[in-house]
């Protein structure tokens, strides 16, 4: 989340499709004069170089309010039903495995989830049958020691359309006869969605959860409604898993004038020390945890390719505009070179200083 470090769309899609190419300039670049040439062989344009295997990922800034309406909708049109008993989806997320993939679906506040698992080979069809399992227990927290309670278990039937629109329906069972029939509708838009929580406590504004397209929504809604609100307060959040939506939601942080803060026993990694950075003040109280890595998507790796690849061009943007113009991208960058995407390090209470990404340290 800023699991990969671009948006849930190309995550998403890379999961059924992943193609092993070396990263070199040599093999993204192509042979261009001009932007139109370049568009000739399908490249991106980009300072003066045609790249090849790149889309414009980016949202302006002028349509991302439309783009995240639209999305809400369409997040509401998704639904999970045990039994008749309609509910809302929280998550819903493929991970990919060495040859299969689990589909994740989690609902009544995370604490209940389907599961389904396929050979990965099986998304290249239009309807497939799964393994599937459905499970009491939030699964998403990662919790050492709690295992999830298996409720029933058996095949369900997938529908996969071209929009990445997923229909499953089915009956699971267990071991003493009891049957549930499941029906689940989801998309694309709920995939980007989160999970986040945000509720202001007189002037502060505490969040939690995995950030995305709600989080946009709602602190966009908190500071309409909440004037008085000055502080964005960060406690559990383990990342982004729509870094689009992501950099806009701290853009209207910065916009609006408000500060970050992170309690000593806040965790937040990823995506959401991308958006403790866009507090105009920003405080760590020690003890606060700050995890940052590189990104994946796709065939990218923000490790592997060069600097001056037009994929790092929205975070440069973002991290300039943030922490300045020299601190800003070069903070970035250090980023992509603490872990690898699949990893985490945790910066140390003076690389936080040194950084600048704090801009007050204090004890309690």
């Amino acid at each position: 989340m800023r699991a990969a470090h671009k948006t849930f769309f190309s995550a998403a899609i890379a999961l059924l499709l992943v193609t092993a190419w070396s990263c070199t300039s040599e093999k993204m670049l192509l042979s261009a004069s001009d932007e139109a040439s370049c568009l000739g062989k399908e490249g991106y344009w980009y300072k003066g170089e045609c790249w090849a295997g790149f889309e414009e990922p980016g949202i302006d800034a002028t349509n991302v309010d439309s783009v995240v309406n639209a999305q809400m909708k369409a997040i509401d049109q998704t639904y999970v039903r045990i039994n008749d008993k309609r509910r809302a989806i929280n998550f819903f997320f493929p991970e990919q495995g060495e040859k299969e993939i689990l589909l994740i679906t989690s609902f009544n506040e995370l604490e209940e989830n389907i599961i389904l698992s396929f050979d990965a080979r099986s998304m290249k069809k239009k309807a497939f049958k799964a393994s599937g399992a459905y499970l009491r227990g939030n699964i998403i927290a990662g919790d050492e020691g709690l295992e999830p309670e298996t409720l029933a278990s058996g095949q369900l039937s997938v529908t996969l359309t071209e929009d990445f629109d997923v229909t499953i329906t089915g009956t699971l069972q267990n071991e003493g006869g009891q049957t549930f029939k499941v029906d689940i509708f989801a998309n694309e838009a709920v995939m980007g969605a989160g999970t986040s929580r945000l509720e202001v406590r007189e002037k502060e504004a505490f969040i939690s959860g995995t950030l995305g397209t709600i989080t946009y929504a709602q602190i966009k809604d908190m500071i309409s409604k909440h004037p008085d609100v000055h502080t964005l307060v960060l406690d559990q959040v383990d990342g982004s898993i729509n870094d689009d939506i992501n950099l806009h939601t701290g853009r209207i942080v910065r916009e609006a004038g408000l500060n970050t803060r992170l309690l000593s026993t806040s965790h937040i990694a990823s995506g959401g020390v991308d958006l403790f950075a866009s507090g105009v003040e920003r405080t760590v109280v020690k003890g606060a945890k700050l995890g940052v890595h590189s990104w994946a998507g796709g065939d990218l790796k923000g490790d592997e390719i060069p600097q001056n690849h037009p994929a790092h061009q929205y975070q440069l943007a973002y991290f300039t505009k943030m922490m300045g113009s020299r601190n800003g991208p070069a903070f970035y960058f250090y980023t992509l070179t603490s872990a690898p995407a699949e990893s985490i390090y945790y910066m140390t209470h003076d690389e936080v200083r040194e950084w600048k990404l704090a801009t007050r340290l204090v004890d309690h």
